[in-house]
């Protein structure tokens, strides 16, 4: 498996080439720091890994998945890897590092 942790910079870069920010937080755990960015979908842990066939039909699909301090979303991106998804990645830091 090729590594899937991004620093910060790269985050922003992929945002701009248009991958899209899965937010993995709980419902009222996502407004904790707030998503200053209008791409992001918010689909919690693990009902993401759940939903993954329906809600990302191509396995090509482009995504980078968020949490508070990169846990959560780095147990997402593995498993949609395991899933056969080639173009996941996870923001290391987590959002509370995110500058």
């Amino acid at each position: 498996m090729k590594s899937i942790a991004i620093n910060n910079k790269e985050f922003y870069a992929l945002v701009k080439e248009g991958y899209t920010v899965v937010d993995v937080r709980t419902q009222g755990e996502d407004t904790i720091t707030g998503l200053y960015f209008n791409s992001a979908i918010n689909i919690p842990y693990p009902k993401v890994i759940n939903s993954a066939s329906k809600t990302f039909p191509d396995k090509n699909s482009k995504l980078i998945f968020i949490c508070n301090y990169g846990q959560r979303s780095s147990l997402t991106a593995k498993e949609y890897q395991k899933m056969g998804y080639s173009n996941v990645f996870v923001l290391s830091s987590g959002l509370y590092n995110l500058k």
